[in-house]
């Protein structure tokens, strides 16, 4: 292989080449126009299946993980559609660009219907007016201005209870507002988001050589638009049958109960945990998923050793804690705010790693370019477009919340602390491909007022919020990370980026709009409150958060203690770099320290400590050529138990009733 047009990664990994190719022909059938409307006609079907899987049926929850099984499924379903158009209409069958567009565009749609996505806004806009005198929230109730919300509760009944339309005109136009607002709202703080993406793709990308894990499916899956190479390999379908006759068995037993399943799912520690101090520890869950084990093979040894043995250093603080009776202070050991702190840590190191290259953007923006930083034909946007981009969105964005009565201080700090935040999850992707990323509570929506006291802010400033609660309750979904994977795809296949990008925003406006509808129709059918799986509860946990703060039941003063815990994580985190750099193959990664400081990381710990035994003993005995020999095997465990999940899936939503889940709590 020409070392020119390949590379390897710390554990040997051969990669496909990322560096600049000027003189490169862009794909004829790239990404169509044509990819663009399928996409944009699948996404409305998409929305309305993840809202019935993930707030109806109670799973699975595939926004859940980094890698979306229902939209794998679906390339699945277009690969094999392909296969028959190659073999019986050629002309008209799609190019690997097409159904990386298509897939990009479903990922998008995914993330932002997801749990953690326009879902929480969906139950936001008509929760205050319904539960409001219940709770006692009057007082603070006005302070939400009335465009972002619906009010009349005789519209809101249906929503609730069910048994009615959304298309009758009065639910329409009492709707409509909100919907259009967030939707804008969504589109320009996305757009602000994907610039980003063009400004940082180089320098991770073609300098840093980072190797998208992620990708590497999809990527494989299209190969030559029915990626027959990936699908000719025996080991591939040895792993694909393998996780698909688990689930195969287990859907079954699910449905049987007479028949004994074989248990992938979670088995909880906790009923064995019951003495002090070891009762702390709480919720400890054991799991076996193939599709979790699967993807941790694709990750560096030293993450995957990081991830599971930095959980348990958390397990350790609460337990010396409980031992110790240091929890008696409310929050401690503080391990969000530590967690927030490690994400600080790594946005200041990156930043710092590619100040060059970032200094550079910025001189070119303020002069005519120099010809030796031009990015050449294939980049979405041009950096000078990117940066004017990302000020023209910050300026919608900061009269979007003037417009909601934010303060602009409260607007300036939210925003300088969330997008650092959602680029370095981004990195993390893009970095190692780590299956969850989800940092509950750790948004500013929740450490601005740990540090300035909710007593110090006014009530429209925490009524916005109570409103980004659905932005940074948890970050499993989001969707910039998605835009960075389609602009490297475009970027390994010699497609247009500048279309990738176009589809990847239409995504987002199509995405939110379909979000929204597909929640809303299925409530006012079912009733968000009858029928529901959470279909307040995200909602209320916002609403419940802004009434401690106006009622002051939590302390009005800046939590120090939680400042501090904030500084630990900064300087473990840069400590931990900084012994990287100085010794290499020091086995305990930072980004292991930050991933393990929330709630996903339980579901796939174990998952992971099983793809650090068998990773390490294929790179020990067998060195790189066995673990390019085994790979394909662990991609067919993750393709297996994505479609035959998704299959599952598609049966209940046939037959409205729960099937198996075969991921998630």
């Amino acid at each position: 292989m020409n070392p020119v047009r390949a590379h390897r990664d710390v554990d040997g990994r051969v990669v496909e080449p990322i560096a600049l190719r000027s003189t490169s022909v862009l794909s004829p059938r790239g990404v169509t126009l044509r990819s663009i409307a399928i996409g944009c006609l699948l996404i409305p079907l998409n929305a309305f299946w993840i809202v019935r899987l993930e707030r109806v049926m109670f799973g699975p929850y595939p926004s859940t993980i980094s890698l979306f099984a229902n939209v794998v499924f679906a390339l699945f379903l277009l690969i094999g559609l392909n296969a028959l158009l190659r073999r019986f209409i050629p002309r008209i069958a799609f190019s690997q660009g097409e159904l990386l567009a298509i897939y990009t565009m479903l990922a998008i749609s995914t993330g932002i219907a997801g749990l953690d996505g326009v879902g929480i806004l969906s139950q936001m806009i008509p929760h205050g007016a319904w539960f409001g005198a219940t709770n006692h929230w009057e007082s603070f109730l006005p302070a939400f201005p009335s465009w972002l919300v619906v009010s009349d509760r005789a519209i809101l009944r249906g929503h609730f209870l069910g048994n009615s339309s959304f298309y009758r005109p009065e639910v329409l136009r009492a709707f409509a507002p909100p919907i259009l607002s967030w939707t804008a709202f969504i589109t320009i703080l996305l757009f602000v988001a994907h610039c980003i993406n063009v400004l940082v793709r180089r320098q991770w990308a073609d300098r840093e050589r980072l190797t998208f894990p992620i990708i590497w499916l999809p990527m494989e899956m299209t190969e030559g638009g029915a990626g027959t190479a990936f699908f000719r390999n025996r080991l591939m379908w040895a792993g694909f049958a393998i996780a698909a006759l688990l689930s195969l068995w287990n859907g079954i037993a699910f449905l049987n109960p007479f028949l004994p399943a074989i248990n992938v799912g979670i088995t909880d520690l906790k009923p064995y945990l019951v003495a002090k101090p070891w009762s702390a520890i709480d919720w400890m869950p054991v799991t076996f998923y193939p599709l979790a084990i699967g993807l941790g093979f694709l990750l560096p040894l030293d993450l995957l050793f990081s991830c599971w043995v930095f959980l348990l250093f958390w397990k350790a603080q609460v337990v010396i804690s409980s031992a110790m009776a240091w929890d008696t202070t409310p929050d401690f050991p503080f391990i969000k705010e530590q967690g927030f702190g490690s994400i600080l840590g790594l946005a200041l190191f990156y930043f710092w790693t590619g100040r060059k290259t970032y200094a550079a953007i910025w001189r070119n923006a303020l002069r005519p370019p120099d010809p030796g930083m031009q990015h050449g034909p294939r980049e979405a946007l041009s950096e000078r477009t990117a940066l004017l981009g990302i000020a023209a969105g910050l300026i919608g964005l900061m009269l979007f919340c003037r417009f909601a009565g934010v303060a602009w201080w409260v607007a300036a700090a939210f925003f300088a602390i969330y997008f650092p935040t959602i680029t370095v999850i981004t990195r993390i992707r893009a970095e190692l491909g780590a299956p969850v990323h989800d940092f509950h509570f750790m948004g500013p929506d929740s450490m601005i007022p740990r540090l300035v006291s909710a007593h110090g802010l006014r009530e429209s400033d925490l009524a916005f919020f109570t409103f980004t609660f659905a932005l940074t309750r948890a970050h499993r979904s989001d969707t910039m990370p998605i835009g960075l994977e389609g602009l490297q795809m475009a970027r390994l296949r010699d497609l247009s980026a500048r279309r990738m990008f176009l589809a990847i925003m239409l995504a987002t406006v199509v995405g939110s709009l379909a979000a929204f509808w597909a929640f809303e129709h299925q409530a006012y059918a079912l009733g968000a409150s009858a029928k529901f799986n959470q279909g307040s509860g995200h909602a209320n946990q916002a609403f419940q958060r802004m009434n401690t703060w106006v009622t002051g039941t939590l302390d009005p003063h800046p939590n120090g203690q939680a400042a501090t815990a904030m500084a630990v994580g900064v300087l473990t985190t840069l400590g931990l770099l900084a012994i990287r750099m100085r010794f290499f193959g020091f086995p305990l990664h930072p980004l292991g320290y930050a991933i393990s400081s929330s709630w996903a990381i339980h579901l796939v710990w174990v998952p992971m400590l099983i793809a650090w035994v068998l990773k390490g003993l294929t790179m020990r005995y067998g060195g790189l050529r066995a673990y390019r020999q085994f790979l394909p095997f662990f991609l067919g465990l993750i393709l297996g138990d994505c479609v035959m999940g998704s299959l599952w899936a598609l049966v209940g939503l046939a037959l409205n009733m729960r099937t198996y889940n075969f991921f998630g709590a």
